[in-house]
């Protein structure tokens, strides 16, 4: 797989006269999906400086764009933002924690804010269209409120929690099966839907405040991200985990991270059910 690109952030470090390329090889393991580079690559950041990405299997490799499969309609793993998930790679323990490291900064730390902010950056370099920047780069950036506040990304996490059941509510609502938001509740539908439309982009932002410092942008931007797209998303991941299950049987369960798998599933069969009741409990 290459990609070929002549920007001016974006450099060969071994050959600075020529062109800039993405030379990516598949590891032995066909097991794994994970890739590494023949070719080294540079960005020139405008705060940290150079930074290579290097091509030693050994001690990098890559799964692209790390974007769940059900989100790839969204946002798709490979791109024109591909060479800024590189670099943000590289930036991101473990590779940055090696004997050697893989940039050429000031002895500063540089944090894992930093390697985000750099990531969404190197996306505007390439050209990444705005609205499509934003959203990779808020994705990225909500598992960083761990390492910045853990009382905070807790506070965080649970907002996006509550909005995807204010959702829930708004679309009872909407079907006229129970009065449960005040802003909603017992109106004309489209005046419920434009109500539950400015909802969905009002409540996020008010909660985007529980996020960390600096992470407040990503916040309001996902959550307001998972309230307009709410159904869409369930109607992907459903059609996705029906096709897995059809594909893999008892084998979508399977580790890493089996629990986890079960607890979603029980949660989303939870949610299937309770509104099956909801509806036919309230029926009009």
């Amino acid at each position: 797989m290459e990609f070929d690109k002549q920007l001016e952030q974006f450099f060969d470090p071994d050959s600075p006269s020529d062109r800039w390329s993405i030379v990516l090889r598949h590891v032995e393991d066909d097991t794994q999906d994970s890739w590494y580079l023949e070719r080294r690559l540079g960005y020139r950041d405008k705060e940290l400086g150079d930074i290579v990405v290097p091509r030693n299997k050994a001690t990098f490799t890559t799964d692209l764009t790390s974007v769940p499969q059900m989100f790839t309609w969204l946002v798709p793993r490979t791109g024109t933002h591909l060479a800024a998930a590189l670099v943000h790679d590289a930036l991101t323990p473990p590779f940055s924690e090696q004997g050697k490291p893989d940039w050429e900064t000031p002895d500063l730390p540089i944090t894992q804010l930093q390697a985000d902010r750099v990531f969404r950056s190197a996306m505007a370099d390439l050209g990444t269209p705005l609205l499509r920047r934003w959203m990779v780069w808020s994705a990225v950036s909500i598992p960083t409120a761990w390492q910045v506040s853990k009382v905070r990304a807790v506070l965080g996490y649970l907002s996006l929690a509550a909005i995807v059941v204010l959702g829930w509510f708004a679309t009872l609502d909407l079907f006229d099966r129970g009065q449960w938001l005040p802003w909603m509740a017992n109106r004309t539908w489209y005046i419920e839907l434009l109500l539950g439309a400015a909802g969905a982009i009002l409540v996020p932002l008010v909660l985007a405040l529980l996020w960390p410092s600096g992470l407040r942008k990503a916040g309001a931007i996902t959550g307001v991200a998972l309230a307009a797209l709410l159904h869409v998303t369930i109607a992907v991941a459903a059609v996705t985990f029906g096709y897995q299950f059809a594909e893999y049987r008892l084998r979508v369960w399977a580790p890493p991270k089996r629990w986890l798998k079960i607890g979603l599933t029980a949660a989303a069969l939870t949610a299937v059910l309770l509104t099956y009741w909801m509806f036919g409990h309230y029926d009009s």
